[in-house]
């Protein structure tokens, strides 16, 4: 009679089941890695020592590094350019040996991991010429780090988003590349291992952002010149150009130089003491006539003072330039010389007095000696003073004269009782000595027409 089996001996003949197939998965696992093997991120389960070896071999052979770079570029390194060389064969086989195939199990749960084994080593000498001839450190082709700023448009300061630029840290790119080939990584991103130099402030920042206002509340002042046709408004669209971020990128200073270089052209294009003038002549010729110190001259000291405030306290006001020198007009028939005026050409030897537009009085003249240090002086000037006499002393003589109107210098119109004919070409061979010489009767009419400031037109 056979005897019947119980659930112990079922449970025993499953356990002997489960033993054999453990066994036999050890024995198939005793010449190659267990299950769940990962060598440096590679699934080597059931592979033998020497396969895993030739797959590395492999990979050495084939190896090439891309290097990602800022800006969307991409740069390859060639296998014939690094020249990798598989160098964990022994690691590899000492895993494999110290591993035991009964724990086969082990895989089941997550198995056993080896992150660091010795990958590749590389030909440096064949390896640095081509790094070094890399774009990504071709002077020419980096762009350069620009931190955030504010930058003025349409009537405000805005900021200016910073140029995070392409250029990188040496050190520590050559150091992560190096670990990147010899971990065999295949593909290294320059931005993410931080190998980048970067910006020190963004438009993010606290201090460009506070800047900027700073900045913009110095906007608030302004000057409005207005004198004789002209209208100058000096503004922040003007002088928004001055500012100057300082080098430590957080602050800014008004930049002296090109505020006195503005300042400078506006008194270079509105002074006109000491510069041109044009005249229309009594004959209808239009002159240019340089220099003389008839004429209009801002105050540098006193506008550098008013600007430097303004820009300080933001305030606004309208007025006219101030004047270190005032002409009689500033806009008029003869741009800064008027309608009321003496004309002397020297060329016709004749004075003209106008008033008003209208000639009164002409009469002819001897002038300064055609010989250096005697000629009477093209320029535009004004009757200083008047004196009924006077005595002129200079180099070899001592003269007596009435009626004294002097207008640049030593230089006037005065009697010359010791001359006996005025005008035609006395002036050229015996002129006087720079003065404009008049006839007795036509000094004491002039000195009788003219004041002082009168302007003084005096051209060859």
């Amino acid at each position: 009679m056979k005897k019947k089996l119980t659930w112990k001996h079922y449970t025993g003949i499953g356990i002997g089941i489960l033993v054999l197939v453990y066994c036999l998965v050890a024995l198939f696992y005793g010449k190659s890695f267990v299950c769940g093997t990962k060598i440096n991120g590679i699934d080597v389960s059931g592979k033998s020592a020497e396969e895993v070896i030739e797959i590395f071999n492999k990979k050495a052979d084939n190896y090439s590094l891309t290097i990602k770079e800022r800006k969307n570029q991409k740069e390859v390194l060639k296998n014939s350019q690094i020249q990798a060389k598989f160098e964990g064969a022994d690691e590899i086989q000492k895993i494999k040996d110290e591993q035991s195939s009964f724990l086969w199990i082990k895989g089941l749960f997550g198995g056993e991991k080896y992150d660091d084994v010795t990958m590749f080593s590389y030909n440096q000498d064949i390896f640095l010429k081509a790094y070094k001839k890399l774009n990504c450190f071709n002077k020419k082709k980096i762009i350069k780090i620009v931190n955030a700023k504010p930058v003025y448009k349409d009537g405000k300061f805005i900021i200016q988003k910073e140029e995070v630029g392409t250029k990188l840290d040496a050190a520590v790119t050559s150091k992560k590349v190096d670990e990147y080939i010899r971990s065999g990584i295949s593909t290294i991103n320059l931005e993410k291992e931080k190998c980048y130099y970067n910006p020190e402030y963004t438009s993010e920042s606290k201090e460009i952002k506070e800047l900027a206002k700073k900045m913009n509340d110095a906007l608030k002042g302004s000057i409005t010149y207005k004198f004789g046709k002209q209208t100058v408004v000096l503004d922040k669209n003007t002088y928004s150009k001055w500012f100057k971020i300082k080098k430590n990128h957080i602050d800014y200073i008004i930049d002296k130089d090109a505020k006195e270089n503005w300042l400078l052209k506006f008194m270079y294009k509105y002074n006109t003491q000491y510069g041109w003038h044009k005249f229309k002549t009594h004959d209808g010729r239009t002159k240019k006539i340089y220099g003389g110190p008839y004429g209009w001259r801002i105050s540098k000291d006193k506008e550098e003072k008013a600007i430097t405030k303004m820009l300080s306290e933001g305030t606004q006001e309208t007025r006219e330039p101030y004047w270190r020198a005032k002409g009689k007009v500033y806009d008029g028939v003869n741009g800064d010389i008027g309608d009321t005026y003496v004309e002397v050409d020297i060329s016709a030897q004749t004075v003209y007095y106008y008033r008003n537009g209208k000639q009164k009085f002409a009469t002819s003249c001897v002038t300064g000696k055609m010989t250096a240090g005697r000629k009477t002086p093209e320029c535009v000037a004004y009757i200083l003073y008047k004196q009924p006499t006077a005595t002129l002393v200079g180099q070899g003589y001592s003269s007596p004269v009435k009626y004294w109107m002097p207008f640049i210098g030593n230089v006037g119109f005065h009697s010359a009782s010791w001359r006996s004919s005025f005008g035609g070409s006395e002036y050229i061979s015996n002129g006087s000595h720079g003065c404009v010489n008049l006839p007795s009767y036509s000094a004491a009419t002039l000195y009788s027409l003219v004041k002082k400031g009168d302007p003084v037109v005096v051209y060859y």
